[in-house]
């Protein structure tokens, strides 16, 4: 059965969530490449105050270290720590041309913050998380519309990609841990700025 739900409700559970980090309410989307994940981030927001967002793009140090534990360590040290001490978040990003961190990123304290990608939701992440967000979608889906986006030179990595990134979900039980499941390739036409298709719970 279809759960055509409006991102309100995503809102109203994070704004009901005692949970907080420091004292930021933080939520993670988490879910394979290709699925939305950026999409909901943005959308969701522009409804808690137009709230910063760290993508792990940003985070992560190319392909081969992306979903390592010094990726857990970074994310952890760089943004849930500043956090927890009521501090400015700064990082430089992983730039994907140069290869090399580049550009400095400054987030002043706001009362919500999201992480969206891959690996968001690791444990030292999402344990002090309000909500954690799942979206599913099939892996050709996926990979399709990342090679739509970015470019089709980067087919092979997208390949490599999808193995490690269900290798890694297995293991750390993102999708089982999530506390809300999402369609991220849902059957029916929705306004991706105000609705979701929820699966689960």
């Amino acid at each position: 059965m279809i759960q055509l739900c409006p991102i309100s409700e995503l809102v109203e559970l994070v704004q009901s969530s005692s949970t907080k980090c420091g004292e930021a309410k933080l939520i993670c989307i988490d879910g394979p490449a290709g699925s939305g994940k950026t999409t909901l981030a943005n959308s969701l927001s522009r409804y808690l105050d137009n709230c910063p967002i760290v993508h792990m793009d940003e985070i992560y140090e190319g392909w081969e270290e992306a979903l390592s534990q010094k990726t857990s360590n970074d994310l952890h040290k760089w943004i849930v720590q500043p956090l927890l001490d009521k501090q400015v978040i700064e990082f430089f990003k992983f730039d994907w041309a140069l290869t090399k961190r580049n550009e400095k990123v400054v987030i002043e304290t706001h009362p919500y913050l999201i992480i969206e990608g891959v690996g968001s939701s690791v444990k030292k992440v999402s344990d002090h998380a309000c909500l954690k967000i799942w979206i599913e979608v099939e892996q050709n889906v996926g990979i399709q519309r990342v090679l739509n986006r970015d470019g089709q030179q980067i087919k092979e990595q997208m390949l490599n990609w999808q193995i490690q990134e269900m290798k890694y979900f297995k293991e750390n039980k993102t999708k089982e841990n999530s506390n809300i499941w999402i369609d991220g390739s849902p059957e029916v036409n929705i306004d991706t700025s105000s609705q979701f298709v929820r699966t689960n719970r």
